[in-house]
């Protein structure tokens, strides 16, 4: 029951927002890399390397894509993530899991199809996946949640005469992340952070 009750109040915001909004609906792809360091919650660890390469697809809506005169425009992006952290030993944890990427941008038009626009993102993230190597016959695996800051830019084009637009983004930001690494009857907390570059394309209908 709280499960519906929670998409009937999304739908209600999304339909309150397209009658109140110029608002457009489409999908994202999204590509980045970064590097940072972690670390296991114990007293005989020491922070380690962990480089990481990501990829996500999902649907995404955005208000004014390229509205005139609006400076402020807000999207959010919900997907799935692939992302791969490799850390000193050149053992890589295969992750998988869910993000929602929130935008604020202000910026403004061009012309008349076009919009150019710079500002923050917040992002939240849900992961889970294992090692790609065994140790002494078994997969660490991971669970954990993500929180990032960064700031975005890019420019929102109008394609054709009807209403398709194209989307890019690029920019960077900072993710910390925790979660629970488990093997065999060992389970400690795994925590750490990146500073991630990526660049994001996407269309709105």
């Amino acid at each position: 029951m709280k499960k519906v009750s929670l998409v009937l109040s999304v739908l209600g915001v999304l339909i309150f927002a397209s009658n109140s909004f110029a608002v457009d609906f489409g999908f994202y792809l999204d590509l980045g890399t970064g590097s940072g360091e972690a670390e296991y919650d114990v007293a005989y660890s020491e922070e380690f390397d962990m480089d990481s390469d990501f990829f996500g697809i999902g649907f995404q809506l955005e208000t004014n894509p390229i509205t005139p005169k609006k400076v402020f425009s807000y999207r959010l992006q919900l997907g799935f993530e692939s992302r791969d952290m490799e850390d000193d030993y050149d053992t890589t944890l295969e992750l998988g899991g869910f993000i929602i990427n929130n935008t604020f941008a202000f910026g403004g038009n061009t012309s008349a199809k076009t919009r150019l626009w710079g500002g923050p993102q917040i992002l939240l993230g849900f992961y889970t996946g294992e090692t790609d190597d065994q140790f002494q016959g078994d997969e660490i695996s991971y669970t954990g949640t993500a929180f990032g800051l960064g700031l975005a830019g890019g420019a929102n084009f109008g394609l054709g005469s009807g209403k398709t637009i194209l989307t890019t983004t690029i920019g960077v930001r900072t993710l910390a992340y925790s979660g629970d690494a488990e093997w065999y009857d060992w389970d400690e907390t795994l925590e750490g952070n990146s500073t991630d570059f990526f660049i994001s394309v996407g269309m709105l209908f």
